[in-house]
């Protein structure tokens, strides 16, 4: 993935977590990833896969869709 979509991604990720009112332990246990997975993902340090994608978008009730639309 390109670093500016992780970056994107991520900031993405950091706005919807301060919305929920959820710590990134919080994320990660709702989205059954590892929080250092969580924190390397929100600051751009390692790609994604699809299925932790989709994990994080139900982790905060939202699809695919409703989730990447930054």
């Amino acid at each position: 993935m390109d670093k500016e979509l992780l970056l994107k991604l991520a900031t993405r990720i950091k706005e919807l977590r301060k919305i929920h009112n959820f710590t990134q332990d919080d994320l990660a246990f709702k989205a059954g990833i590892g929080r250092s997975t969580l924190g390397n993902i929100e600051t751009a340090q390692n790609d994604i896969t699809f299925s932790k994608l989709n994990k994080i978008a139900r982790a905060f009730n939202l699809s695919l869709s409703e989730f990447l639309n930054f």
